[in-house]
């Protein structure tokens, strides 16, 4: 089986389903590191790309993509191709604009009017200096740039991409950064003005999510009318270690109504997996997600208790969980314990393990190997 039959395969619960072996993806620095310690390397790494760029952990949603994407860690474990990303642009657009810039950092304005400074040697390094969006006003200003010519926000290459990923091997996504009912707001507004806006002008919110809602669907019918698209991700990372960002009678008002409404429409067109990716501890906000319709969660971080999130809901997709930082050392009875904490949820079903995020330079090739392989041998029936 291929990764993309493998992909359905899991997700509907298959009796004896072969599960997909594969990572989410690596930083630069990662496979920098690894080729020093006994990664083959079959392709390099550019040098213009800074050690904290992704290296998505699959194959290139198109023949001529320029993203970063692994040609070395794939071959040599066996690895299977991740979701990959369907390109779509959701921003104003507005033209990037260099502010500052030394040889430490640069201060730039991007497509979306965000004034950020990004650290040189770290692209995952940045700080969000000065939002589009400060109230009602700029609301309305901002979205009057966006015109309802929506065909040139899709890949100038449409019908060579279609022929291209009609007979696919790997599954692809649709949706995720930076779209999400809290996510985009708080990506245009800042954190602290989305929360004061929750309480000041909750109209506006609502504004929002109806704008962009409407936006997206209008976008994406052209994309889900033409491709066969395996499954859709919301961002939203609306929680941190303690738990969520706003409450549930917050997530009924401002978000549940925009889920149903999203769900219902993706459904329409054949899309049966509907993904939240959200970090921090979720277990609370899961099933107000669920009643929405979603039923996938990516990526599982270790604060929540996996294996309880399984029990209560059998039905609910899920990827990642694999705490990397259990990969830290060398110590393999650590490995061991993170594998047979998640070895009865895989068996379960509906689950594709792997590193909760980008595999980080914190690990060494040895004991990414030795993971790698020891999960390898129990999604193969091995213990």
């Amino acid at each position: 089986m291929n990764a993309r039959e493998k992909f359905h395969a899991v997700m509907s619960f298959q009796d004896s389903a072969s599960n997909m072996k594969t990572e989410f993806g690596y930083w630069a620095g990662t496979l920098r590191r690894w080729f020093k310690e006994g990664l083959l390397r079959r392709e390099g790494i550019p040098e213009d790309r800074l050690d904290g760029d992704l290296v998505r952990g699959g194959d290139p949603i198109s023949p001529d993509s320029d993203e970063l994407v692994d040609r070395n860690v794939m071959p040599q474990l066996q690895l299977d191709s991740y979701l990959a990303k369907f390109p779509v642009d959701l921003s104003p657009p507005l033209e990037p604009e260099l502010l500052e810039e030394n040889s430490h950092y640069r201060v730039l304005r991007d497509r979306y009017g965000i004034t950020k400074k990004q650290v040189k040697d770290n692209a995952a390094t940045h700080f969000n200096l000065e939002h589009p969006i400060k109230n009602r006003e700029d609301f309305y200003r901002y979205t009057e740039q966006y015109d309802r010519d929506v065909v040139k926000r899709l890949p100038q290459n449409i019908d060579v991409l279609q022929s291209y990923l009609r007979d696919r091997v790997f599954p692809v996504r649709l949706g995720g950064n930076p779209y999400g009912f809290s996510f985009f707001p708080r990506y245009l507004m800042g954190d602290v003005q989305y929360m004061l806006t929750l309480y000041d002008d909750p109209g506006l919110i609502k504004e929002f999510n109806r704008f962009f809602l409407d936006f997206l669907m209008e976008c994406w019918s052209l994309i889900l009318e033409r491709f066969d698209i395996d499954c859709v991700f919301v961002l939203e990372d609306m929680a941190y270690r303690g738990g969520s960002m706003i409450s549930p009678q917050m997530f009924e008002e401002f978000m549940a109504p925009y889920y149903r409404e999203l769900v219902y429409f993706v459904r329409g067109f054949g899309i049966e997996y509907v993904f939240v990716d959200c970090d921090g501890l979720v277990e609370e906000l899961i099933p107000l997600w669920v009643e929405t319709g979603v039923n996938g969660l990516f990526p599982i971080e270790a604060v929540n208790d996996i294996v309880a999130i399984r029990e209560a809901y059998p039905q609910l997709r899920m990827m990642g969980g694999v705490d990397k930082t259990r990969l830290f050392t060398s110590r393999r009875e650590y490995i061991d314990g993170e594998l047979h904490r998640l070895e009865p949820v895989l068996k379960s079903g509906g689950y594709v393990p792997h590193i909760d995020h980008a595999v980080s330079q914190d690990i060494s090739w040895e004991s990414f190997t030795y993971y790698r392989q020891r999960l390898n041998d129990i999604i193969d029936g091995g213990s």
